[in-house]
Formats: C-alpha cells, structure tokens, sequence
C-alpha cells in the first residue's frame, strides 16, 4: 500500500505531460505551414494540386498515428518472445494492452489517410496501392489477434497469442517499406527529393506530435495493463 500513492502520482503526472503536449502538438499542426508535397505531376490541374498541398496537415496526424501503430506492435513482438522464454503473465498483459492500443491507432492512421486522400485526389478515398494494402493488412491481423485472446480458453490463449503476436509482426516492416520497395504512385514519399519535409518548423511540428502520441500510447498502455490484469484475475476466480 505504500506504493500507491507513488504509483498513482506517476501516472497523474504522465497524464498531465500527455495533455499539454498533445494540446500543444494539436495547436502546431493547424498553425505551422502547410507542407510542400513536391513537385506537381503533369497530369494534375492546379485546383487539385492546391487542394493536395492543404491536405498535407493532416500529415501531422497521420505519421504520428502510424509510428505508434508500428512501437506498439513491435513491443507486442518483443514481449510475446519474452513470454515464451519465461512464461510470465506480466509479458503477456503488456502484449494484450500493447496490441489493442495499436490497433486502435492503425485503424486511426488507416481513417486519417481516407480523409487526407479524399481531399488530395477529389473524392478518392481509396486506392490498392501497396502501401494501403499492407496497412491496412496489418490491422486485420491484429484485430484477429484480439478476437483469438477473446476466443480462446484462458489456459492456451496466453501461449498461442504470442506465437500469433511474433508471426504478425512480419507485417510491419512491408507496410514501412512498401514505399520505398513500390513506386509511390498516389502514395507519395516525403522524405525524397522535392517531398516536403525541408522546413525546421515543419520538422519541429512532426516531432512534437510523434512525441505526443508516444506519450498518450504510454498513457493508454497504463490504463490497458490494468484493465488486461483485473480482466485475468477475474476469468482465474471464475475457472478455479
């Protein structure tokens, strides 16, 4: 008990830094300037290139969304190996509570990218460019994984999601790469020549909100942990 208080001030203070650095990542993004989304295809008129180049905000929103997607699913992968070799429940509530928030955050990233691409390419909300395709890929296979932890008899589930968590994690690397490996096509890259990304306060912006979702990916996963915890214990006094 004496822990508590401690514990309990830790997580309010996490909290507190999340709030201000999200309200203040969220103010940037919709204040810096818009990013320049390089050099205007031939075969695009200037209205919808005007519209391109304003859409790019949300860029602010979308890459942080993805970046944690990818940390959450990664800690799903290390801990799922952790579990395996020491067969500790802790491994497995940080598994559970990573991939449920990185889950959300995909489908998130996924949602944002619709939006941004419906007001970039008049309309288009989607397009099975490789990029798309992988991601999108990739939050199914966590959804799946969810619905296995939910499916499975709590004996076997803890087992059998870690060797899903390892095996899924596979998709993450060809959803990074996929622009890289692919042609952009309407899904373009800006860290290449011309893409945009050359500007301190836009580079400034980016971070502040990378850092921001970090922190609300860490604010969440302490929420998660607990919830995942009390859930387990609950199914145990059920299933003596």
């Amino acid at each position: 008990m004496d822990g508590l208080p401690v514990n309990m001030n830790k997580r309010t203070i996490l909290h507190l830094i999340t709030a201000v650095v999200l309200i203040t990542a969220t103010y940037m993004a919709f204040t810096s300037p818009a990013i320049n989304p390089g050099v205007r295809p031939l075969l695009l008129g200037a209205d919808e290139w005007h519209n391109q180049v304003q859409s790019y905000r949300i860029f602010y929103f979308h890459v942080p969304l993805a970046w944690v997607s990818y940390l959450a699913f990664f800690l799903v992968f290390v801990s799922s190996i952790r579990y395996l070799q020491t067969s500790a429940m802790k491994w497995d509530v940080f598994a559970a509570s990573s991939a449920e928030i990185g889950t959300v955050f995909c489908a998130l990233n996924l949602l944002s990218g619709m939006i941004w691409a419906s007001s970039a390419w008049n309309g288009i909300y989607w397009e099975w460019t490789p990029r798309l395709t992988f991601q999108l890929i990739l939050f199914l296979l966590y959804a799946a994984y969810g619905l296995l932890r939910r499916a499975m008899g709590s004996e076997s589930r803890a087992r059998a999601s870690a060797v899903f968590g390892i095996i899924a994690f596979a998709a993450v690397p060809m959803s990074y790469l996929s622009i890289k490996i692919w042609t952009p096509l309407l899904h373009p890259d800006l860290t290449s020549e011309g893409g945009g990304i050359d500007s301190p306060i836009i580079v400034y912006t980016l971070l502040i909100n990378i850092l921001a979702y970090t922190l609300l990916y860490l604010s969440l996963l302490t929420i998660g942990m607990d919830n995942e915890r009390a859930l387990q214990e609950s199914t145990s006094s059920r299933n003596p």
